[in-house]
């Protein structure tokens, strides 16, 4: 990926999602969890923020132990205390929100407390401007998730074969490759607009010589009617 491209990219990423809720839709890729990784590692670079991590199984409680400054909280029917304790910490400072894989929430009997507890965090995030992380699969997202919750983050991106899409924004196409502690960002291709922008940024003497290509393109044409 070409360096340039790559901090242009990132940059104007990294200003998409700093304080602003995101959710990343994966559609069969395993480096959605590493991709994530990094581009919490990015922001943190970028505005150094404590973390706030919500998980929902204790299996998990060890996942992010080399991010440093990070207040965990297993979240398992202790809805209330958890955001109060939450509240408490976004109203001293700007924080990061990481919430765990919302597609865990499918293998409830009953998601609707948890739905509550996100949505909350979701409004939480918006009263004070705070960055707000989750994904889920396209695949296995459970009805309420996917009708209660997805439509209230800010940011709704889709991750498949190393693309990362932005709904409801055809010009956040994205190329992304994660390589050791590195995350690389490249416009996935070059779209109309772009195009129509070089066009008018051209020289005299390159918009001459376009001119004439174009000419030529339209006499072959003529001459095979």
């Amino acid at each position: 990926m070409g360096t340039r491209k790559q901090n242009q990219t990132l940059v104007k990423f990294l200003d998409i999602v700093k304080e602003k809720s995101s959710i990343f839709c994966y559609d069969k890729d395993p480096r959605a969890e590493e991709l994530i990784r990094q581009i919490i590692k990015e922001m943190r670079t970028k505005e150094t923020l404590p973390v706030i991590r919500i998980y929902w199984n204790e299996n998990e409680q060890n996942n992010y132990s080399d991010v440093d400054n990070v207040a965990s909280f297993h979240v398992f029917r202790n809805f209330t205390s958890t955001l109060i304790k939450v509240e408490k910490l976004l109203s001293g400072s700007r924080h990061l929100i990481l919430v765990a894989d919302l597609t865990t929430l499918k293998q409830l009997q009953n998601n609707k407390p948890y739905i509550n507890f996100i949505s909350i965090l979701l409004r939480k995030s918006r009263e004070y401007n705070n960055p707000m992380i989750s994904i889920v699969s396209e695949e296995e997202i459970s009805i309420q998730v996917k009708t209660e919750l997805i439509p209230y983050f800010k940011n709704e991106f889709v991750l498949k074969d190393a693309r990362m899409k932005k709904r409801s924004d055809e010009l956040i196409d994205i190329r992304y490759e994660t390589s050791g502690d590195a995350l690389y960002l490249e416009p996935y291709m070059q779209n109309d607009i772009n195009k129509i922008k070089e066009i008018f940024s051209l020289t005299p003497e390159e918009k001459k010589e376009l001119d004439k290509i174009v000419g030529r393109s339209i006499e072959e044409y003529r001459t095979t009617m």
